[in-house]
């Protein structure tokens, strides 16, 4: 008897992977749209605090559909057990990224996200993560501190003096 994914003559065309991405996608869009709602949006040439977060999450809602629909018509591919350690490394590295962000200001933020994030994935390399750290650093410089003006302190206070 054959049992590739046919039971009594049908087949299943349901990829489960990418099903549930796109449930989570809405999920955290339809999240992020409902709290957005407390910020007023302005328009395109006059922008409101909402009004970014919106277009983000817009996007990322309409990604989570295509995922979704794309899922519901492609051929099987189950679920996996979750990879809770490298989940929990990469949610920790943004957690400590946010907390010492103002503290050690963002280049030692941004070098212990790539560490810590680095962690999860048990192929990198010391050298790809220092690569990677230092060219986000710099990244983040000229784009945040130089072209932005962001007020956010690049090095730690003790080495800004």
């Amino acid at each position: 008897m054959h049992e590739d994914n046919q039971t009594a003559g049908t087949t299943t065309t349901v990829n489960a992977r990418d099903v549930a991405t796109g449930i989570v996608l809405i999920g955290v869009s339809a999240l992020g749209l409902y709290m957005n709602t407390a910020y007023q949006v302005g328009s395109s040439s006059q922008m409101g605090p909402g009004y970014m977060p919106l277009v983000v999450f817009t996007i990322v809602l309409a990604l989570g559909v295509a995922i979704l629909l794309t899922g519901l018509r492609n051929g099987p591919d189950p679920l996996e057990a979750w990879a809770i350690r490298e989940l929990g490394l990469i949610l920790g590295a943004m957690t400590v990224f946010g907390l010492l962000l103002e503290r050690t200001g963002l280049a030692v933020s941004i070098i212990l996200l790539v560490v810590i994030s680095g962690l999860a994935d048990r192929s990198q390399t010391v050298k790809g993560i220092a690569g990677l750290a230092v060219f986000l650093v710099a990244l983040c410089w000229v784009v945040f501190i130089l072209g932005l003006g962001l007020n956010v302190p690049f090095l730690p206070p003790a080495l800004a003096n």
